[in-house]
């Protein structure tokens, strides 16, 4: 009988055995391979000493990264875990994707679900400090002959909070919200905030959305009234003098799978993600602006890319346009621009540059000598970037 009464033990403990032992034989020695069940590079193996030869202070948590990142059967074990998750407990198995009602999606970390202005009172007590600081860089900016605009970009969970299934979230204001009315009563600043808009535009006879479901970033609809709508306030302000691009809109024949799906990775025992049926693109109709490739200004931008370190520098883009209004336009900003609008952006005016940062480079101005600055920052990174000190930093 004891023998009988062992035999479950001894089975769970030879499994166990066996998945160590093979997550051990299967061991990645692979440097910068890519994880598919997450989407991302695993860690590398860390540097051991530092450049002055003491052993790295971070070597400990470095290690258990590298170590953690590469064991064998790791993306199958996240894979099983997603599909369990998923269909079973209808959450996902990372804490940075929250599922919502409906099929939505959210990013869960960053502060992402809490802009509202009732839970984000230390966002709040910094509007003074943040106000002055967007007037000190257009006044900055005004001395050197350049225009500044400040353009925020909505979060998903500002739009569409009503998708939100962890907790009752209502329309409200939030933290975009809040800055865009401090800097309008405090400043002159010339800030761009389409929410309004985008919330109006909800409610449309073809029912399109806003936001893309498995995604952080808007739907080709939402990107094209952002679009519209800043190149109207450039006007307004006389900053410009320049019409919107002519875009086709059409439908993808491809599902399309959103960075919030890719972050959850495959929920189906095919090993399929999270996909939205259809995806409706766009491209401008007969464009004029070309890509920079080379050129003495190209070859000291991608230089001063590698120096500063930027993130995303394959992103980061010049474009020339000989049909359009002469005036060169230099943009710090992310994703929310950097994939969503330039090409169409870039149709009107004759030169333009993006930088990933929202970080406003002296360094950058001087090189490309803009006649304006856009500073975009999605919604979410307010709190996150706006504490950075360094303006117009050299």
């Amino acid at each position: 009988m004891k023998r009988i009464k062992d035999i479950p033990g001894l089975i769970i403990a030879s499994e166990l055995f066996i998945a160590i032992a093979l997550s051990l034989l299967l061991f990645n020695h692979e440097q910068g391979r890519e994880s598919l069940a997450e989407n991302r590079i695993l860690a590398s193996f860390p540097e051991i000493k530092t450049e002055s030869g003491e052993i790295s202070p971070s070597l400990s948590a470095d290690l258990a990264a590298w170590f953690e990142d590469n064991l064998g059967l790791r993306d199958a074990y996240l894979t099983l875990s997603g599909i369990l998750n998923y269909n079973l407990l209808h959450r996902s198995k990372t804490s940075k994707v929250e599922t919502g009602k409906d099929g939505f999606l959210y990013l869960s970390d960053e502060g992402n679900l809490s802009m509202g202005v009732s839970r984000s009172q230390d966002f709040i007590e910094k509007l003074p400090e943040y106000a002055a600081r967007q007037q000190m860089i257009s006044d900055s900016l005004k001395e050197q002959s350049v225009d500044y605009v400040f353009f925020i970009c909505p979060g998903k969970p500002s739009v569409y909070p009503e998708y939100i299934a962890s907790s009752d979230h209502q329309a409200e204001d939030t933290i975009g919200d809040a800055i865009y009315d401090r800097l309008i009563s405090d400043t002159d600043v010339n800030v761009y905030w389409p929410k309004a808009d985008l919330v109006a535009a909800k409610d449309n006879p073809d029912g399109e959305l806003i936001y893309l479901k498995t995604d952080t970033h808007w739907t080709t609809y939402g990107r094209n009234i952002a679009y519209r709508g800043l190149i109207e306030r450039l006007n307004e302000w006389g900053i410009s003098d320049t019409s919107p691009a002519r875009v086709r809109f059409y439908v993808s024949d491809d599902p399309y799978v959103g960075d919030l799906s890719n972050m959850m990775g495959p929920v189906t025992w095919s090993g399929k993600r999270l996909a939205e049926d259809s995806f409706t693109d766009w491209e401008t109709v007969a464009p004029k602006a070309e890509v920079v490739q080379q050129g003495e200004k190209y070859d000291a931008f991608r230089k001063l890319l590698d120096e500063k370190k930027t993130y995303n520098p394959e992103l980061c883009v010049m474009y020339h346009n000989e049909a359009a209004e002469k005036k060169n336009v230099l943009i710090f900003g992310d994703s929310m621009v950097g994939i969503c609008l330039l090409p169409q952006l870039a149709e009107c005016f004759s030169d333009m540059t993006f930088v990933w940062s929202y970080n406003i480079d002296q360094d950058y101005i001087d090189l490309v000598k803009p006649d304006i600055v856009i500073s975009e920052f999605g919604e979410r990174e307010l709190p996150l970037r706006l504490d950075i000190k360094e303006e117009l930093s050299e």
